[in-house]
C-alpha cells in the first residue's frame, strides 16, 4: 500500500466520525443470525408456502424474520455506521446504539413468539415494543441529520426511507384493527408490504447506491439525475397509500411508475460506471439485483404475490453484494486506525482484501434462488422452494468465507507494516 497515494486521496466522506466497529455489527450480525432462521423455516415449510398458504403463522414468523430480522436490521446497522461518515456528523454514543438495538431485538423476539404460538397478548405487546424502538432509532438519526451541513438528494432519501419505516408500523397497526373488521383486511396488506419494499427499503436503497456506486467505480456520477429516480418513488408511494380510499387501479397506476424509478435507477447506475475510472465486479451482482426489481415492479402492476417473491432476492443480491465490499472496509477501518499514517489509507487496505469476483457467486445463486422460489410457487412444488433456502443459505457461506478472507488479508498487512 502506497501511504504517499493515500495522503493524497481526497474522498467526499469522513471516515473519521465511524463509530467504533461493534455499533453496526450488532445489527449486521444479529440480522444475519435472523436471515438464517428464516432460511430454515422456509426449507422447512417449503410446501404450504409452494401452495400459497401465506396466512399461516409460521409462514407470517419465516417473513418476518426477514423483513424486520434481517432486512431492516442490516438497514439499521448500516446507517449506523453510514450516516456520521457521509454526512460528516458524530455518531451516536455506543450506549445510545445498545439501548434502541435491544428495543428493538425484544420486539423482534416478541413478534415471533406471538406468531409461533398464536399468542395475540405477545404480539399486540411485541407490536408496541417494536413501535417504540422505530421512533426511538428514527428520532436519533433524524437528530444526527439535523446536524449535517450536507443536504440533497441522499438527505432527502434517506429521511424518506426513515418516514417509511414508520408507515411500516403504522399499516402493521391498521393491520390488527382490519382483523376486527375496521377496515379491509387485504387492502391494507398490500399497502402495507408495498410500504415496507418500496418505501422504507426502496428509498434506502436509491439514496445509498449514489454513494456507493461513485465510490466504487472511481466516478464523479455527473449528468445522472440522481433526485429523479427518488421522486418517481415517493410519487409511486403516494398513489400506493391512496389506493386505501380508492381503488386498487390506483396502486396499480403507482406500481407502474416505481417501475419509471427502477429503470431511471438502472439508467443511472449504467451512465455512473460508464463514467468510472475503474470497472468493478460488485456491479454484476448490483445489475442483477436491478434486474429483479424490474420483474418485481412490473409484476405489482398486476398485483402478483410474485412481485414480493422476485423483490425479496432482488434485495438479498443487492445486500450480499454490498456486503462483499462493505464488511472489508470495515475490518480495514479497524485495522488502518491502529497502523501509521492518514485514516483515508483504509481504502486502499479494503481494495486489497475483498474477493474481486464474490459478486458474481451472489449474482449467480441470487438468481438461482429466485427461479427456484417462482417455479415452486407457481407450480406448486414444495422441493423447490425449500430449495431456495438451502440456496439463501449458500449466500451466508460466501460472506462468511469473504470475511474470513478479509480478516486473514487485514493481519498479513498488518504484519508488513508493523
Amino acid at each position: 500500500m502506497d501511504l504517499s497515494e493515500a495522503a493524497r486521496y481526497k474522498p467526499s466522506i469522513n471516515i473519521a466520525q465511524a463509530p467504533r466497529i461493534s455499533a453496526p455489527l450488532l445489527y449486521m450480525g444479529t440480522g444475519y443470525a435472523f436471515f438464517i432462521l428464516a432460511a430454515i423455516v422456509v426449507i422447512v415449510l417449503g410446501q404450504p408456502i409452494a401452495l400459497g398458504r401465506a396466512g399461516e403463522p409460521h409462514v407470517i414468523m419465516a417473513v418476518h424474520f426477514f423483513t424486520l430480522g434481517f432486512l431492516s436490521m442490516t438497514a439499521q446497522g448500516i446507517l449506523t455506521q453510514w450516516i456520521p461518515v457521509v454526512f460528516d456528523v458524530p455518531p451516536l454514543s455506543f450506549r445510545r446504539t445498545v439501548i434502541q438495538f435491544l428495543v428493538y431485538l425484544s420486539g423482534v423476539i416478541g413478534f415471533a413468539w406471538g406468531l409461533m404460538y398464536g399468542n395475540w397478548r405477545v404480539l399486540a405487546l411485541s407490536g408496541g415494543i417494536l413501535a417504540v424502538a422505530i421512533v426511538l432509532w428514527s428520532v436519533a438519526l433524524w437528530g444526527q441529520m439535523r446536524r449535517s451541513e450536507k443536504h440533497g438528494s441522499v438527505y432527502r432519501g434517506i429521511q424518506g426511507a426513515i418516514l417509511g419505516f414508520n408507515a411500516t408500523w403504522i399499516l402493521g397497526l391498521f393491520m390488527a384493527l382490519s382483523f376486527l373488521g375496521w377496515w379491509p383486511e387485504y387492502q391494507v396488506l398490500r399497502v402495507h408490504i408495498a410500504t415496507a419494499l418500496g418505501t422504507w427499503l426502496g428509498l434506502l436503497v436509491l439514496s445509498v447506491q449514489l454513494k456507493l456506486n461513485p465510490m466504487f467505480s472511481m466516478s464523479k456520477a455527473e449528468r445522472t439525475k440522481p433526485a429523479l429516480p427518488i421522486i418517481l418513488a415517493g410519487i409511486g408511494t403516494l398513489m400506493v397509500w391512496a389506493s386505501l380510499v380508492t381503488s386498487a387501479l390506483v396502486m396499480r397506476l403507482g406500481a407502474t411508475i416505481w417501475v419509471g424509478a427502477v429503470v431511471a435507477s438502472i439508467v443511472q447506475l449504467v451512465s455512473t460506471v460508464r463514467q468510472g475510472k475503474m470497472f468493478d465486479w460488485v456491479f454484476a451482482g448490483v445489475g442483477t439485483a436491478w434486474a429483479l426489481f424490474l420483474a418485481s415492479s412490473v409484476l405489482g402492476i398486476w398485483l402478483s404475490p410474485l412481485a414480493v417473491v422476485t423483490a425479496f432476492w432482488g434485495f438479498l443480491i443487492l445486500i450480499f453484494s454490498y456486503q462483499s465490499r462493505i464488511i472489508p472496509f470495515m475490518v480495514a477501518l479497524f485495522v488502518s486506525n491502529k497502523l501509521p499514517g492518514p485514516v483515508f489509507k483504509a481504502f486502499f487496505l479494503a481494495q486489497a482484501m475483498y474477493s474481486p469476483r464474490q459478486p458474481i457467486v451472489v449474482a449467480v445463486l441470487g438468481v438461482t434462488g429466485a427461479l427456484l422460489s417462482v417455479v415452486g410457487w407457481v407450480g406448486h412444488f414444495g422441493a423447490m422452494v425449500s430449495a431456495s433456502g438451502v440456496v439463501a443459505l449458500g449466500l451466508v457461506v460466501t460472506l462468511v468465507i469473504n470475511m474470513v478472507v478479509a480478516i486473514r488479508r487485514a493481519s498479513k498487512r498488518r504484519e508488513a507494516q508493523v
